[in-house]
Order: C-alpha cells, then sequence, then structure tokens
C-alpha cells in the first residue's frame, strides 16, 4: 500500500529542491533529528503544531496545508 503525501509534505519536500537544502540542513536549523524530520514530512508522524511551524519556517511552506 502507497503512502500519498500530505500537501504540506509536498510543498516541503519542493522547497527543499528549490533552496538545496538537505534534510540534514532543516535538522540542524531546527534542532530535531533526522529520523524524527522524515517522519513529519512523509507524514508517519504526527507532530505538535510548534514542530511542523519550525520545519515550515526554515522551509518557508506554509503551515496551513497541514490542516
Amino acid at each position: 500500500m502507497k503512502r500519498e503525501l500530505s500537501p504540506w509534505g509536498k510543498q516541503c519536500k519542493i522547497q527543499m529542491l528549490t533552496l538545496e537544502k538537505s534534510l540534514n540542513d532543516i535538522c540542524r536549523e531546527t534542532n530535531l533529528s533526522r529520523s524524527y524530520v522524515s517522519s513529519i514530512i512523509n507524514g508517519r508522524t504526527v507532530a505538535p503544531d510548534e514542530t511542523v511551524g519550525a520545519i515550515s519556517r526554515v522551509l518557508d511552506v506554509d503551515m496551513g496545508l497541514k490542516r
């Protein structure tokens, strides 16, 4: 069964390419672990709004897409 990315997750991945930011770059800027950030972006983990907001700010993604 293939999992579909949320609009927020898709936009995060697009922004990562556009801004040339790696997962490690995001982790450094948010002080979150690589596996946790990956799980949030890929929709495997539901994170608090504060955490989603931190990732959204780093990637300049509308947090409203997460809803």
